[in-house]
């Protein structure tokens, strides 16, 4: 395809991300036509992700943009599970406050108890429970009966510490420190285990820049511009001869017609 023919082609939406790739650099040292992060093509084209995303892979379909790097971050946020810790407290915070309550009323309690007081699933019982001793925080003594130790669990403080930084909004994995992130990917979603407080996800960042043919005609549209695309001509354009300045939607005849599902009889009626 020429490129006169391929510059009719493009989509209002290409021609955007074109022009904003297009566009001179803001410092004389950069290169004639430096790689933008996608961010950076958004603000400058006016578009949503959704509508940039959408554009980008036709581009990239059409050799005309490549990926010139690419970063993946790790992040981590709230589950609907995390929420619900964060206002109700996480079976961690609840065992470790129901031992010490009953602790300070003279009371002992066996696991047994702490579960149905508190309402617990048995694998938020023993996930607790594990924790706790592991934190040193708690010693089962004889009879079963469960006590504090008085030495503060790590756990349970990263815990609502976490929950209380990532309410509203994720954060980036690194911005913790080992820790704290030790606990995130021991209270992470995983496979077949979903109710857990914290998910991590990778955000992917890309940089574009055009390839030698998206130059020539990121060149074109900004010398001689493409005008506004239209679908139909109407009245008012030809009243005004508005029409002159637009540009026409073309309409290819190339494409395969949708595919029509033909009836055919029900198995058992072919059956009978």
């Amino acid at each position: 395809m020429d490129t006169s023919s391929l510059s009719d082609s493009l989509h209002p939406l290409e021609i955007k991300v074109l022009t904003a790739l297009g566009r001179p650099p803001s410092h004389p040292s950069q290169s004639p036509h430096p790689a933008l992060s996608e961010e950076h093509i958004a603000q400058t084209a006016a578009l949503e992700p959704s509508q940039l995303s959408m554009a980008v892979e036709w581009l990239l379909a059409k050799s005309l943009v490549r990926v010139e790097s690419e970063k993946i971050t790790p992040t981590v946020s709230l589950t609907k599970i995390g929420e619900l810790y964060f206002e109700k407290y996480s079976p961690v915070e609840r065992v470790l406050s129901a031992i010490r309550d009953a602790g300070h009323a003279g009371k002992r309690l066996t696991i047994q108890d702490i579960q149905a007081r508190e309402g617990l699933e048995p694998t938020e019982m023993s996930g607790a429970i594990g924790c706790l001793k592991k934190d040193g925080a708690i010693r089962i003594v004889e009879g079963g009966h469960v006590e504090a130790t008085g030495t503060p669990s790590r756990t349970a403080e990263s815990l609502r510490s976490l929950f209380q930084q990532l309410r509203g909004s994720p954060r980036e994995l690194h911005a913790f420190p080992e820790p704290m992130r030790r606990v995130i990917d021991q209270h992470a979603v995983k496979r077949g285990n979903a109710r857990e407080p914290f998910r991590i996800d990778d955000r992917i960042e890309r940089w574009y820049a055009l390839t030698t043919e998206g130059e020539r005609i990121a060149q074109d549209i900004a010398q001689q511009g493409l005008g506004e695309e239209v679908s139909q001509l109407t009245p008012d354009l030809l009243k005004d001869g508005a029409w002159r300045t637009k540009r026409f939607r073309k309409y290819t005849i190339s494409l395969r017609p949708p595919r029509l599902a033909a009836g055919k009889r029900h198995s058992y009626r072919e059956f009978l």
